[in-house]
């Protein structure tokens, strides 16, 4: 019975490190897709401003084409003034070009409003697609390591399966199906140690003469707490 606890301690090792290989070929294409994802805020963000710079270089233009025009109609009201005969259509003329002036000075405003927000934007894309730039590199690379060490999984965990698939041969049917019952309630884990009198799963007291018995290891014996296969060696 003892070369049987042998082969389940080294089976339940197996299965435990293929569960952690399992995992971690979940884990790893999260973190990859986590840093694409990162990236792609960043592009995000940086493509918004980007375009809210072009917005604004339009409206600029816009508001300046729009401001010549209305200082050329302005100086054409101007010289109007001189050809008004009548007192009332010259205070006409004449309001009209005050509010026309008035406007334009509104628009002068709203453009430097708009050179300062331009000249803001500017700043931050210089330093953003500097740090951007950095970015795409350092993911990049951390892409390409985590990518390597996926392939390196995908290996270690064909070598697992086989060793796993080998050492199946030598143990009953009956205890293999006892073990993978075991293992399918206890989180993975159906065989631990029995050490200085506690079971190593679920750290509960193990009742002495059961302790003598699994250290005798004549038998196949379970916790009486967790359930787990006890197995005894004399490692300190």
């Amino acid at each position: 019975m003892q070369e049987y606890l042998n082969v389940l301690v080294k089976l339940q090792d197996l299965d435990s490190n293929i569960g952690r290989i399992q995992e971690a070929k979940v884990n790893y294409p999260q973190k990859i897709e986590s840093l694409r994802e990162k990236l792609r805020k960043e592009k995000s963000i940086n493509d918004q401003k980007r375009e809210r710079l072009k917005n604004l270089e339009q409206e600029r233009r816009s508001k300046e084409r729009n401001l010549e025009q209305e200082i050329v109609r302005i100086k054409k009201s101007e010289e109007k003034l001189l050809l008004v005969k009548s007192n009332k259509e010259y205070h006409a003329a004449l309001k009209e070009i005050a509010m026309a002036k008035e406007s334009n000075s509104e628009e002068e405003e709203n453009i430097l409003i708009i050179l300062e927000e331009l000249d803001i934007l500017k700043k931050e894309l210089v330093g953003e697609e500097e740090n951007l730039k950095t970015m795409t590199i350092e993911c990049e690379k951390e892409e390409s390591a985590l990518a390597e060490k996926l392939e390196e999984f995908e290996i270690e965990l064909g070598e697992k399966t086989q060793s796993r698939n080998e050492l199946l041969s030598d143990i009953d049917s009956e205890i293999l199906k006892t073990y993978e019952n075991i293992r399918k309630h206890r989180q993975g884990i159906a065989v631990v140690q029995a050490k200085d009198g506690f079971c190593q799963g679920c750290y509960m007291d193990i009742p002495p003469q059961l302790y003598n018995d699994v250290q005798r290891g004549d038998e196949l014996l379970s916790c009486p707490n967790c359930n787990r296969l006890l197995y005894f060696t004399n490692d300190t």
